[in-house]
């Protein structure tokens, strides 16, 4: 088995049936990876190129530089094109391996707001397919593949009807039933599971002996990117938590209290003075630890993900987030996600960002 292979955790019988198939040069052309929550569809469509592209005697190589692999993904706006964001693509997989959506704009620094798969991107595909591979075989991925418009479905849909020989499409999916029918007609679908939580907890004990292992891997539901998420910004995450809830304890006395707006603008000019990558990934925990307080607001606190570095209880700060103001507080985290991304001045955020969030806290869902 491959080394990716290897370092897949859990899909035992689905990473050995597809091993059967590479071995016996009966692997299909088209495949459709379902992977409903970061359990890993990325990386096994990774540990497939690996198999399909090198040979078995040599599997050295850069294989995300591999010319013969190609990755079609999710652009945000009319003017993005793929061809130029293809280096940005391959910097954000290589640090995140268990990409998602939000992370991926982030990256690619898009001024749109609507991820698509667009269909000159499929002309492209088109074209990629019919050129003699450089080794072997060729290896076509497609990230969140469900993300297309009918006009570009259907053009897929012709290359997956006549595939070109030695030509493989792997395409990953977060919800299969947002597929074309007659697209998944054409594919083998594998669908990855939950990763048992006994797995886990074992792997991060192995590599993070400081953590208490048993709490991450239960909250993480069997998905190991979740767990990722956590151990990759445990560090950063605990500044974030900290500086978070240091915004909304002056945030809830600035209600009644209009000294503590001095506090607000003296928390602002501390967060402008961090590093650009810092503010993007503090806006994008706000979202998730925002998002994690509906979840508990609404009843649904086994749900919920979030795991504390310190004394915080966000079971206190979710009777303040609900129905009349969740909209506006994403809005609010997401356009000054956006404007870091854009270059703005950070200390404008962030004042705009600390007197919004006081406002929106104030407001009462009765």
């Amino acid at each position: 088995m491959s080394m990716l292979f290897d370092e897949i955790l859990g899909q035992e019988h689905l990473k050995q049936m597809i091993q059967s198939a590479i071995d016996k040069n009966s692997f299909p052309q088209s495949n459709i990876i379902v992977d409903k929550d970061q359990y890993g569809g990325l990386h096994f469509a990774l540990a497939i190129s690996e198999q399909l592209l090198f040979d078995k005697q040599n599997k050295q190589g850069d294989l995300l530089n591999h010319p013969d692999l190609h990755f079609v993904f999710p652009l945000f706006s009319d003017k993005d094109h793929a061809s130029e964001l293809n280096e940005e693509w391959i910097a954000y997989i290589k640090n995140r391996p268990f990409p998602n959506i939000l992370g991926w704009k982030s990256a690619s620094n898009s001024s749109g707001n609507t991820p698509l798969i667009r269909k000159p991107q499929i002309v492209s595909m088109h074209k990629s397919a019919k050129l003699k591979s450089y080794r072997k075989n060729k290896v076509f991925i497609l990230w969140l593949g469900e993300l297309m418009p009918p006009a570009a479905s259907n053009l897929l849909l012709k290359l997956f009807e006549e595939p070109p020989a030695d030509c493989y499409f792997i395409f990953i999916s977060k919800n299969i039933h947002d597929v074309l029918p007659t697209i998944k007609s054409r594919c083998q679908i594998s669908s990855l599971s939950p990763i048992p939580i006994k797995l886990i907890e074992e792997k991060i004990k192995s590599s993070h002996p400081d953590l208490d292992a048993k709490k991450i891997a239960s909250s993480s539901m069997g998905s190991w990117g979740r767990c990722l998420g956590f151990l990759q910004e445990d560090l950063n995450s605990f500044d974030h938590e900290r500086d978070f809830v240091e915004c909304l304890r002056l945030a809830f006395k600035a209600k009644k209290n209009k000294v503590a707006v001095i506090g607000l603008m003296t928390w602002s000019d501390k967060m402008a003075l961090l590093k650009r990558d810092e503010q993007k990934s503090f806006f994008s925990y706000c979202l998730y630890l925002t998002r994690e307080s509906l979840l508990i607001s609404y009843g649904a606190p086994k749900l919920s993900t979030f795991i504390s570095n310190s004394d915080f209880e966000v079971e206190k700060l979710s009777p303040f987030i609900h129905s009349k103001n969740i909209i506006d507080i994403v809005n609010l985290l997401e356009d000054s996600l956006y404007s870091i991304t854009r270059n703005v001045s950070a200390k404008i955020i962030f004042t705009t960002f600390s007197l919004n969030i006081t406002k929106l806290l104030a407001v009462k869902e009765d």
